[in-house]
């Protein structure tokens, strides 16, 4: 198993790599859910992954760019029209309007519950 500094040094790393590759580009932290699960007024998490991606702000979600994923792009599309007007779109005008949706290109940073990477837990 893997030292968690190591993990959280080599996840850092990546991260100052890619802010300083895009630096016109917004940071987005990205909270797993399960970090929020308690009822304490701090929530410890863990730095994960990060990278370039595309997001969207939805009714009740955020939503994150998949162009390899139709669950996803589905989803995306009746949150906008409602089920109706997406079960009379064709397959092509679906994906035509999920790409041109208004996206956030980002640099995004999971952060994780700890001891995800490898760290101590209980």
């Amino acid at each position: 198993m893997k030292n968690v500094i190591d993990i959280q040094k080599k996840n850092l790393f990546s991260l100052f790599e890619l802010i300083k590759q895009n630096q016109e580009l917004p940071i987005v932290p990205m909270v797993d859910y399960e970090i929020i699960g308690d009822d304490s007024g701090r929530w410890l998490g863990e730095w994960g992954n990060s990278y370039i991606g595309e997001y969207m702000l939805g009714e009740d979600r955020v939503y994150f760019r998949d162009d390899k994923d139709p669950s996803e792009m589905e989803r995306v599309v009746i949150e906008k029209y409602g089920y109706g007007v997406y079960e009379a779109m064709s397959w092509d005008e679906v994906k035509k309007d999920y790409a041109e949706m208004p996206w956030i290109k980002a640099i995004i940073i999971n952060i994780d519950l700890p001891g995800f990477s490898g760290g101590i837990g209980w």
